[in-house]
């Protein structure tokens, strides 16, 4: 298990790409990165409230073998906290739809929000 210090989380900038990222994790583990190790990863950075840093984690995450349910739960969370409420919304409906059935009412309360704020934005136009 490595532990990651504070400096190693300063140099994971939330603009890198893909290939950056599996460096960043492929120099500290001194291996190529498994899904736990990037879902480690993000869910500090979620804690932390670096929720752009986690969903770039997370958005390589559900790429990897691996990859499990709860860290596209956490990914709709992450836009959520971003204020990206429809990305949100589509990661929920993803969760639900493979079996996080948790992730229901969530969906309902995000599709209700969605389409009073379209019905406020008609309004005043």
């Amino acid at each position: 298990m490595t532990d990651y210090s504070f400096e190693s989380y300063e140099s994971f900038r939330p603009n890198m790409n893909r290939e950056e990222v599996l460096e960043w994790f492929q120099r500290r583990l001194n291996r190529p990165p498994e899904a736990y190790d990037v879902y480690k990863v993000s869910k500090e950075f979620y804690q932390l409230g670096a929720y752009s840093r986690a969903l770039l984690c997370l958005q390589q995450y559900i790429t990897l073998p691996g990859a499990a349910l709860p860290g596209r739960h956490l990914l709709g969370y992450c836009y959520l906290n971003l204020g990206e409420t429809e990305r949100a919304l589509r990661e929920f409906k993803k969760c639900v739809k493979e079996g996080y059935h948790e992730d229901w009412q969530l969906v309902v309360e995000l599709t209700i929000e969605i389409e009073a704020k379209r019905r406020e934005d008609e309004n005043n136009h």
